[in-house]
This record gives C-alpha cells, structure tokens and sequence, in this order.
C-alpha cells in the first residue's frame, strides 16, 4: 500500500487551518473527515488513528460541539484558507 500520510497532511496544511467551534467553517467528527479526505486520496488510505496523528501535528485539537440539548459530540474544527485569505 502507498504511504498516503504526507500528501494527506500536504493537502490539509494548505486548504484548512484549526479553528474553534465559533469561528469554524467546517466541524466534521473524525469519520467525516475521512470521508473528505477520500474524495481525494484512496479509500482506506489513512484510519482514524492516522487522521487523529496528522490533525495534532498540525495544531488541532478535538473540540467538544453540542449540537443538540442532549448530545455532545467531538469533531475537529476546520477553516478553509480560501476563505481567510479574501
């Protein structure tokens, strides 16, 4: 199997940069992510254990998001580099 880690981690350092629940564009749980990811890079290419690895290298934290009255849930908080550089 192609290591698949730095171009993952290429792709995003260049697209997103971490954010808070506030100011995200994007809050995806871990499996969303990877779904993202795999629109671009074979499926399977990275797990959970991978993603979690490349995203605190980075700087990311998992955040906790409650979406509902009775629901908390941990996502990774993202903002798109294109929209920052306007």
């Amino acid at each position: 199997m192609i290591d698949t880690t730095k171009p993952i981690t290429d792709f995003i350092k260049n697209n997103f940069q971490p954010s808070t629940p506030e100011n995200a564009s994007h809050k995806l749980s871990s499996e969303e992510v990877l779904e993202l990811l795999f629109t671009a890079f074979p499926k399977e290419s990275i797990d959970t254990y991978e993603l979690y690895t490349i995203l605190t290298s980075l700087g990311y934290l998992p955040q906790k998001d409650s979406t509902t009255e009775n629901t908390l849930s941990i996502v990774w908080c993202f903002v798109e580099l294109s929209e920052t550089s306007i």
